[in-house]
């Protein structure tokens, strides 16, 4: 009774061995490349205003990680925020968010940060408007991680 539920059990295996990775192999070979696009189209992303001058450059708003700092006008007298890192920040989807005020932070955002984008080398982040008439703060913020990963001092555009 035993001996030939063992062969039927030897042969299936032996037919799985053959059959399993030629399936596996026809299934990889099967699939759909992925789509690459060189850059987003302009209803996705949007036009990037322009900033051609340059108000202040500043080094001293951050601690760690040391980083320079540089606000840039527009003609249609917008401002934005460029973030230049001395070296790589080592944390995962790292984003920027501007903070009115000076508010007590914990691990979390405070409810009134605004979005600015991601923290890339793609050029300037457009600050909002009321950032122009009141103080507040700079954050880096790792979105991976849900931490605060640093802060700049209290600054006044």
């Amino acid at each position: 009774m035993i001996r030939p539920l063992r062969q039927r059990h030897r042969v299936i295996f032996c037919a799985l061995a053959l059959v399993l990775p030629l399936a596996f192999a026809a299934g990889v070979a099967a699939r759909k490349p992925v789509p690459v696009m060189a850059a987003l189209p302009s209803a996705v992303g949007g036009e990037r205003p322009q900033f051609d001058s340059t108000i202040w450059e500043r080094d001293d708003l951050w601690t760690q990680p040391p980083m320079r700092a540089r606000l840039l006008a527009g003609k249609t007298n917008r401002l934005a925020v460029e973030l230049i890192a001395a070296r790589d920040i080592a944390r995962a989807d790292v984003i920027v968010y501007w903070v009115p005020g000076d508010p007590k932070l914990n691990d979390a955002l405070p409810d009134n940060a605004v979005f600015l984008g991601a923290f890339t080398r793609n050029g300037p982040l457009p600050l909002p408007a009321e950032a122009a008439q009141q103080a507040g703060s700079l954050i880096l913020y790792s979105l991976a991680d849900h931490e605060i990963v640093a802060r700049s001092k209290p600054l006044t555009f």
